[in-house]
């Protein structure tokens, strides 16, 4: 059904009429929205061409984020694509006055350094209306590579332990060069939408009052604990940083496409960009990096450098120190708990959880709040540690 759907819509927004579904997928890892991996084949010339696509179609219920925005996510792909110099580029080519509906325009090219090199997906059109297939969605090319294992960590299981330290230090260094640049590229022509006067004056403001909102949105008429405690911190303590840049929302070594070599070949998950202080996303990797190794009882394997020197280097490569980053890293840290309690509502709405767990806070989001925040951490829930064995056990049974 959906196959028939896409092919339809694909024949016309790509303008190939030849054009069929060959195969169709749904990767099992993700929450946060759907993603269907599709095989198009299609005559050229009287020469069959085969090519994979990616689309992403915005979730509706049970959804992480409170206002998700798949349409913004796509517009941010295609501004970054126009800013950088060097992007994934993309075999099949595709007609500007088809691939996207009139209510969404093509972005502008932004000026930007000339040293930014942000690679990422091809956007090639967009679908705001949900009549389609039910909700809005857009399609963007397939980049080849590998990404690292999050749960089990990428320092217990999968091809980074095969790798040598000086390998894998090389690596690290290239997700961090890309994150700086990221944070290079200044919010204005087609990324001005993410600019939202109304919930403050400054970037940082808005993204602290948005997480007000998701927050309240998420806890309801309960109390979260040190999840409360923390934003009650990051609204009080808030620096007065006025940078306008972009900001990736979701800054992971885990969200990168890698080539065989190393090097980044696509940057990914862009679901909660905003605009911000370079220091939110540095914030966000360094919290990231922790949760996924210590957080999950796996330290870091040799070679993988430690956050001194990520710190370092990172204010190597921008020339200058960074900022608070004791409060960013709360800021995150509040950020993923509260993804954490949204995903363990959602498991006790499907049945997967019990009412009564203490995942909600006792998770390892939640225990780097307690420890930011000076205050005696608890065990993690055994809910958590059984859900996260019986997680890794599927990935190893799908990887086998």
């Amino acid at each position: 059904m959906l196959a028939g759907t896409l092919g339809g819509w694909l024949r016309r927004a790509l303008e190939r009429p030849s054009l069929e579904v060959a195969g169709l997928s749904r990767p099992k890892a993700g929450t946060s929205n759907e993603t269907v991996i599709v095989t198009v084949r299609w005559d050229d010339d009287g020469q069959r061409r085969d090519e994979r696509l990616v689309i992403r179609i915005q979730p509706t219920g049970r959804q992480l984020f409170q206002h998700p925005d798949t349409i913004g996510e796509g517009r941010v792909l295609r501004a970054i694509a126009a800013a950088a110099p060097v992007s994934v580029p993309a075999p099949m080519s595709v007609p500007a006055p088809m691939s996207v509906p009139a209510s969404v325009p093509v972005p502008a090219s932004v000026s930007v350094p000339a040293s930014v090199s942000v690679p990422v997906p091809r956007v090639l059109a967009f679908e705001p209306d949900a009549a389609v297939v039910g909700s809005p969605f857009f399609v963007m090319s397939h980049v080849p590579g590998r990404v690292l294992s999050d749960i089990p960590s990428c320092h217990a299981a999968g091809w980074l332990l095969e790798w040598t330290p000086a390998q894998r230090a090389a690596l690290w260094d290239n997700g961090l060069r890309t994150l700086v640049d990221v944070g290079r590229i200044p919010v204005h022509g087609e990324l001005e939408f993410l600019w939202a006067p109304a919930l403050g004056p400054t970037g940082l403001q808005q993204l602290v009052t948005a997480t007000r909102h998701w927050f309240d949105w998420v806890r309801g008429e309960r109390e979260l604990d040190v999840l409360s405690r923390a934003m009650e911190y990051v609204e009080s303590e808030r620096p007065d940083h006025d940078d306008r840049t972009l900001s990736w929302g979701d800054a992971r070594v885990g969200n990168m496409m890698f080539a065989p070599d190393g090097t980044v070949a696509a940057v990914l998950d862009w679901e909660t960009p905003a605009v911000g202080p370079p220091e939110v996303d540095l914030g966000w990797w360094l919290m990231m990096d922790e949760f996924y190794s210590h957080g999950l009882g796996s330290p870091p394997l040799p070679g993988v450098p430690d956050e001194d020197a990520q710190i370092a280097r990172w204010e190597g490569l921008v020339g200058r120190p960074a900022r608070e980053l004791a409060y960013y890293k709360l800021l995150a840290a509040l950020r993923f708990a509260i993804v954490c309690a949204r995903s363990t509502d959602i498991s006790i709405a499907r049945g997967v959880a019990r009412p009564d767990t203490a995942m909600h806070i006792r998770n390892p989001a939640g225990l780097l709040l307690y420890r930011w925040l000076g205050e005696p951490e608890p065990d993690l829930a055994p809910e958590f540690t059984a859900m996260m064995s019986r997680f890794a056990r599927k990935r190893a049974d799908r990887a086998g």
